[in-house]
Parts: C-alpha cells; sequence; structure tokens
C-alpha cells in the first residue's frame, strides 16, 4: 500500500480546444500574435494620424505662407496703381497750377500790362471777333481763331457788349497763346479754359468748340442765369469763404479744386473739371477761375483693365463710395446700381453709383479706410469669400454741388480677388497630399499583414523547439523537489535556452553538494564569523583611544584661539573707544579672526573669516593674528603694505602646508577719530549719533588673503570719520547667514533694525542685543558657521 501523501490523483485525460490553450507553446503564439498584431494596427493608426497631422500642418503653413505671398502681392500692385493714378492726376494738377500763375501775374500787374492788353486786342492774330447770336442771345467767335469766347447775353444790351465786359475780354486776349499749348501738352485734358469774374463771367476756351449752340442744345435756360450760378452753384462763394479764415489765402497753399467727375456735355465721355480760383491784386476779391476738363477715359481705362487672377478686378470710388471706374465684372459682382448723368436742366449731371446702395448688404457695409495705411481684410460677397484692399490716394480741394462746402477729400482705389483662386494650389496640395496618405496606409496594411504571417510562421518554428528544453526543465525541477538531487538534464544547444539548461545542472550539484555537507559548512561559517567579531571589537577599542586624542588634541587649538583673543579688560583700556567682542565657533575650532590691538597711538582692528572651519581653519586663524601682531610690532604704519606682507606671509604658509584655504581679512586703523579701512570684508555697519545708519562697502578694497601672492595692485583704503557716540559693528557672514528651522536667513537688515535700536547704549549692550536675537532667530536649528561680532563706540 502506498501513504497518502506520496499517493496521486488520477484525472481523466482531456482533449479540446481549451486543453490545448494551457499548453506553453500555444500561450506563446497567441501572446506573440496577439502583441504583433496589435503593434502593428497600431503602428498603422498612429501612421495615419501622422499623416492626417502631416496633412493639416503643411495646409497650415502653405496657407501661411499664400497669406502673406497673397497680401504683399496685392499691397504693392495696389500701391503701384495707387501711385500710377495719382501721378496722372497730379500732372493734370500741376499743368494747372502753372497756368493760374501765369494769369494770377496778369492780373497783378494789370496796371503795367493795360496799353499791352490794349495793343494786343488790336492785333490780328488775337482780335476776337465776336458776333451775335440773336436767337441765344450770346456773343461767340468763330472756328478759325485759337480759342473760343463765350460772352453771355446778361453782358451786353441791345445786342452790344457792354464796355466793361469787353475790357475784360480783351485783358484775356494773350491767352490765345497759352491755352492751346497748354491743352494739347502735359497732362491728358479734354478743355483749358478761362472764366472772368463773377460779375464779367464771360468763359475763354481751347480747343475751339461751338460752345453756344452746345450750351443751348444740352443746357437750356443757361443764359438766364450768371455761368458761376448756373453751373456751379455756390462755388465762387465757397473760395471766398476763404477770404476770412485767420490768415487769409496764406493758409491755402494748394488752391486746386476738383468737381465731382460727370458725363461731357459736349460728348467728351467721363469728366471731371479742376478749377484753380484768381484773385485780385490784393487778395481780398475773387477775380476769375483758371479750369481744365480731365477725361477720365484713360484712367478709367487702367482701372478696368487692372487682372487679379481669374475673376478678380479693381475699382475706384470717391470719398463718399461713388465708385468712378469699374469693369463689368465688378459691376455685377458689387451689385452696383447706376442713377444721374448729362442732360438735367441745370448744372452739371454727376453719375452716381455709390457702394452702400448696392443690394448686396456686405458690399453696403463696405468701409473705406480712414488713413493711408492698406486696408486688407476678407469679406463675403454672395455667399463666396473675397480679399478686398483699399488704398487711399492723395488728398484734393473737393466741391460736391450746390450747397457744398469745399473739403479736402481722398479717393479710393480697391481690390477685390476671390479667395478660393488665391488658394488654388493650397486645394491642390491638399488633394495630392489625402490621395498620397490613403496610398501609404493601404500598402502599409498589406505590408504588416505579409509582415505578421511571416513573423508567426517564424515564432510558431522557434516556439516548438524552445518548449521542448522547457518541459525538460519542468521535468528536472519536478523531480528535484521530490528529493531526487541527482537530476541532470541534456543540454543540446548554446542559447539562452542551453544556458539555462546549464545553470540547472550546476544548481543541481550545489544544492547536492550542500545538502551532503551542509553540517561542516555551518561550523565553518561560525568560526569564520566569531573570529570576525573578534576583530571588529578590537578595532572599535583603538578608534575610541584615537577619538579621545584627537578630542583632546581639537580642545587644545580652541583653547589657543580663545586664549588669542583680546581680553575684556585688554579692550577696556583703549582711549576713547568702548569696544566689546563675541566669537563662537560652529564646531570645536572655528575660522573666524578678530583682534584689537595697540601700539604709539594706533589702534590696529582686524576682522577676518576663514574658508570652511575645523582644526586646520583655526591655524590659519592663528596664522593670520601672529602675522597682523607681528607687523603691529615692528612699526609697520602703510595700511596697504601692511595688509600685502600679511597676504604673502600667508599665502606661503597655505602653499607650504598644502591647503586650499583662504579668508576675508579687513583691516581698521583709529587714531583721532578717524577710522581708515583696508581689505575685503563684510560690510562695516555705522549708526551715528543722531541714528543715521551708513553701510560702508569693503569689498573693492582688496583680494582674499592667501589665494595669490601679490596682491597690492587690488587693494584699496577708505577712511571714515567718527563722532562721540558714533558706533561701528564688524561681523562675520555666520550672523547674517543663520537660519532658522524654515531655512530664513537672519539678514543683514535685521542686523541693522537691531544696532539702530540699541546704538544709544554701550558696546558690550549693543553686542548682547545682537546675539541674543541671532540666537532668537535660530532657536533649536543647528548653526552651521562660525558667529563673530565686534561693536566699537566712540565715547
Amino acid at each position: 500500500m502506498t501513504s497518502p501523501a506520496h499517493e496521486t490523483l488520477k484525472e481523466p485525460r482531456r482533449r479540446g480546444f481549451f486543453i490545448g490553450l494551457k499548453k506553453f507553446n500555444t500561450k506563446f503564439m497567441l501572446v506573440t500574435g496577439f502583441s504583433v498584431l496589435l503593434g502593428a494596427l497600431l503602428n498603422v493608426l498612429v501612421a495615419r494620424q501622422g499623416l492626417h497631422e502631416l496633412s493639416q500642418k503643411s495646409a497650415r503653413e502653405i496657407e501661411g505662407g499664400l497669406n502673406e505671398a497673397n497680401r504683399e502681392y496685392l499691397t504693392n500692385h495696389l500701391g503701384d496703381t495707387a501711385q500710377q493714378v495719382n501721378l496722372r492726376l497730379g500732372h493734370a494738377y500741376a499743368d494747372l497750377r502753372m497756368l493760374a500763375a501765369i494769369v494770377q501775374t496778369m492780373v497783378d500787374q494789370g496796371d503795367q500790362l493795360d496799353e499791352l492788353h490794349a495793343k494786343v486786342a488790336s492785333m490780328d492774330f488775337f482780335r476776337d471777333k465776336l458776333v451775335y447770336n440773336e436767337k441765344g442771345n450770346w456773343w461767340q467767335n468763330g472756328p478759325d481763331e485759337p480759342t473760343v469766347v463765350g460772352v453771355w447775353g446778361y453782358l451786353g444790351k441791345d445786342g452790344q457788349i457792354l464796355p466793361d465786359a469787353q475790357r475784360a475780354v480783351d485783358k484775356t486776349a494773350l491767352l490765345d497763346l497759352i491755352l492751346p499749348s497748354f491743352q494739347k501738352y502735359g497732362a491728358d485734358k479734354l478743355q483749358v479754359y478761362y472764366a472772368g469774374s463773377a460779375e464779367q463771367p464771360f468763359v475763354r476756351v481751347a480747343p475751339y468748340l461751338d460752345m453756344g449752340g452746345t450750351f443751348d442744345k444740352l443746357y437750356p435756360g443757361h443764359n438766364e442765369k450768371r455761368w458761376y450760378d448756373f453751373f456751379y452753384p455756390g462755388l465762387v462763394e465757397s473760395w471766398s469763404e476763404w477770404l476770412k479764415e485767420p490768415n487769409g489765402l496764406q493758409s491755402r497753399p494748394i488752391q486746386t479744386t476738383v468737381t465731382a467727375p460727370y458725363d461731357d456735355a459736349g460728348g467728351g465721355g467721363m469728366i471731371m473739371t479742376a478749377f484753380h480760383p484768381i484773385w485780385n491784386k490784393e487778395r481780398d476779391k475773387f477775380a476769375g477761375a483758371l479750369g481744365l476738363d480731365l477725361t477720365l477715359a484713360q484712367l478709367v481705362e487702367s482701372i478696368k483693365d487692372v487682372r487679379l487672377a481669374n475673376a478678380g478686378f479693381a475699382f475706384l470710388t470717391q470719398a463718399d463710395g461713388n465708385v468712378l471706374a469699374v469693369n463689368d465684372l465688378g459691376v455685377t459682382t458689387l451689385r452696383l446700381r447706376a442713377e444721374g448723368g448729362a442732360g438735367q436742366s441745370e448744372g452739371v449731371g454727376v453719375l452716381q453709383r455709390r457702394l452702400k446702395d448696392s443690394s448686396d448688404p456686405a458690399v453696403a457695409m463696405i468701409a473705406l479706410p480712414s488713413d493711408d495705411n492698406v486696408d486688407y481684410h476678407e469679406r463675403m460677397i454672395a455667399g463666396e469669400a473675397y480679399i478686398l484692399a483699399l488704398q487711399r490716394l492723395a488728398p484734393v480741394n473737393s466741391w460736391a454741388g450746390p450747397g457744398a462746402r469745399i473739403e479736402s477729400q481722398q479717393w479710393t482705389l480697391g481690390f477685390v480677388v476671390p479667395k478660393k483662386e488665391l488658394y488654388a494650389s493650397l486645394l491642390a496640395s491638399q488633394r495630392a497630399i489625402e490621395e498620397s496618405r490613403t496610398s501609404i496606409v493601404t500598402k502599409q496594411i498589406l505590408v504588416t499583414i505579409a509582415s505578421f504571417l511571416v513573423l508567426m510562421l517564424g515564432v510558431y518554428l522557434v516556439s516548438r523547439k524552445m518548449t521542448g528544453a522547457l518541459v525538460a526543465l519542468s521535468s528536472g525541477a519536478t523531480r528535484m523537489r521530490e528529493g531526487d538531487y541527482g537530476v541532470r538534464i541534456d543540454v543540446n544547444s548554446a542559447d539562452e535556452i542551453g544556458q539555462l539548461g546549464v545553470a540547472f545542472n550546476d544548481m543541481a550539484s550545489e544544492i547536492e553538494a550542500y545538502t551532503n555537507n551542509l553540517e561542516e559548512l555551518v561550523g565553518e561559517r561560525t568560526r569564520a564569523l566569531e573570529k570576525a567579531n573578534a576583530e571588529i571589537s578590537d578595532l572599535n577599542a583603538k578608534l575610541a583611544q584615537e577619538n579621545i586624542r584627537l578630542g583632546a588634541e581639537l580642545n587644545v587649538a580652541r583653547q589657543l584661539q580663545l586664549m588669542v583673543l583680546p581680553a575684556p579688560s585688554e579692550l577696556q583700556e583703549i582711549p576713547g573707544l568702548y569696544i566689546a567682542g563675541y566669537m563662537a565657533p560652529a564646531d570645536e575650532v572655528g575660522g573666524d579672526y578678530y583682534d584689537v590691538l595697540r601700539s604709539d597711538g594706533l589702534v590696529k582692528i582686524g576682522i577676518g573669516d576663514v574658508t570652511g572651519h575645523g582644526l586646520e581653519s583655526g591655524v590659519l586663524m592663528l596664522m593670520v593674528q601672529t602675522a597682523v601682531r607681528t607687523l603691529l610690532a615692528s612699526n609697520e604704519r602703510d595700511p596697504k603694505k601692511f595688509l600685502s606682507i600679511v597676504n604673502k606671509v600667508i599665502y606661503q604658509n597655505i602653499q607650504r602646508i598644502r591647503s586650499d584655504k583662504n579668508l576675508s581679512l579687513t583691516l581698521l586703523d583709529y587714531s583721532d577719530g578717524k577710522l581708515q579701512l583696508t581689505g575685503q570684508h563684510e560690510d562695516l555697519i555705522i549708526v551715528r549719533k543722531d541714528g543715521t545708519l551708513d553701510r560702508v562697502e569693503t569689498m573693492g578694497l582688496g583680494l582674499p588673503i592667501g589665494i595669490d601672492l601679490d596682491i597690492s595692485d587690488f587693494i584699496g583704503s577708505i577712511e571714515v570719520k567718527l563722532e562721540a557716540g558714533d558706533v561701528v559693528t564688524l561681523f562675520s557672514d555666520g550672523i547674517t547667514e543663520a537660519e532658522d528651522s524654515a531655512e530664513e536667513q537672519y539678514g543683514i537688515d535685521r542686523l541693522c533694525q537691531v544696532i539702530s535700536r540699541n546704538h544709544e547704549r554701550n558696546s558690550k549692550e549693543i553686542k548682547d542685543a545682537i546675539i541674543e536675537d541671532v540666537l532668537a532667530h535660530v532657536g533649536y536649528n543647528k548653526i552651521h558657521d562660525d558667529i563673530t561680532v565686534l561693536v566699537i563706540k566712540r565715547v
């Protein structure tokens, strides 16, 4: 019979899918396949998302570049076109001003030119052969003369021109030489003419045209009112308003005045009239006007012919939004409606085609620019996005019609371009990127599927080989668990599985050896531990003796350091000064130094701070004390030379002992109420008798002692005068850098406050107040640096 402990339960052998899942080979295949498949799917998703983000980013980059390029192109093109328009109009205005200057000179020199005017008017070339038209009630010369002169019925009587009117006409006969040339050359001009004063408004025009007959046909009743009142009512009155301004005409250097564009009655097409007033010699009355009719045909055509992409266009508008020039596409896009024209009963007919009257609300809301910068923005027109760029032209005096005042206005040139045309390259690139992304993702899926199948085949072959070795390891481990430590497995490969088999055999050998020799091994280990414990005890005894010896040496060094400090009785013997000092090292031996010495009426006071603390820092402090006392005894009085010699002695000693220490050191010489400072250390705090506080910085008075053999070039010295009741405080950074439990430093500001509050007390009381406040700040926190303070008060 077998015992229950070793009885093996017999279970029926199961078959099927779920039994196969328990096999390592199947699990390995499933896990590996799932991981690879998941990785492949994630790779495809990441790639697809990356391509999508790349597409979006490239679209943004391209759009940004197109925005900048399109804006630059439209702005530059708009500026060039605006400049061209300004040049065309400016040329005409310049011609008008030149002609007006000539006529104004003739008026100003009228007294001297009367004989010349009479002589010229009698010459055949200049004589105006005026013929009366009884039906129209006006006088006009024939087409064989250089200019046409129109004299209206209200300037004559019984078929004869009034004498004053005839003299006014004769005084302009010289214009037969000037007007035709000005009309023919220079800027493109339809007509150039001179109109007389408001009282004598005859008209002289070049080139010749049947002015009277045209006016009778197109403007019936024109001869019933004076010329200005009929055609340009209120214009002369607006000019006359300039005379009432504080500086008169001097405030109007540019007097050229432009009317709103209109259709020419003589068939010249769209024109506008530019006037320049003429004044009497005294400049207090209107004397006539020079005018020219500018044909806008070329200007309008240049605007109409501007090509912007395929469906872009340009337009020119007045300050009130009246569109002067635009092509047919622009009229359709902007939904413009035209009103007005020539042939009205009185005055010239102005064509009105305003933006605000557009049937498209977005166009009606277009605001013209208020400055000379290019106004560039996007606007939806009829459901489509357009880029709109506007640029103002040069200002000009403008007269809008009856009842209007002359105002400085600026026309606006605009460009309108469909946004989709500007971004056609962006849309094409997006389509190309999307097509490329689809192709890449499809190919990646196919490559992933193929790679997955190849990988799974390889995994299957490797797993079959690997699981065979693992089955052997599992069987061997089971036999070892049952106590058969002599089990070994066959190793048929040098890979990791083979190495695992070797490691298993080695482990089995060691376990077998340990099992057979366990008691002997335990004894050996116990004897080794007892021997090590004895050695540790001996070492602890030696370390205890060494600590006692080192503690005694440090205590001796600390006593030596404190012994060389000046005694309170020694400080009390110094005449004129009440001095109190305090020093507490952070460790057994500190690195702070202070001393007060006397020699032949001079009081030498020193304070310093050696880097670090401990025995080495304390020894270096004793070196400094010895060097200072020795030099003072040798009667060295030059402060700079004194400090330089101390530095050389300390530097040589530091080099000898191979130390990396150095120290800050300030020496003070006191005599007859004057305190002279030399060397670099913490600030010197002085509280005057009246409570005024001064801080003397010493960083510029030297270098740290012991870092270089010769520091004489860096040593400086300053002198401070002390009055009775003044308090001088010297301290080390152990005070200002003392930290409380929250790691907040004591700080020099708090030190200054304590000294100021107690400056009327004696030096010892001030010193005690400082130490008490520092210790209260530190509390139970550890002091990490030496604390030194020296308080000097002149009595």
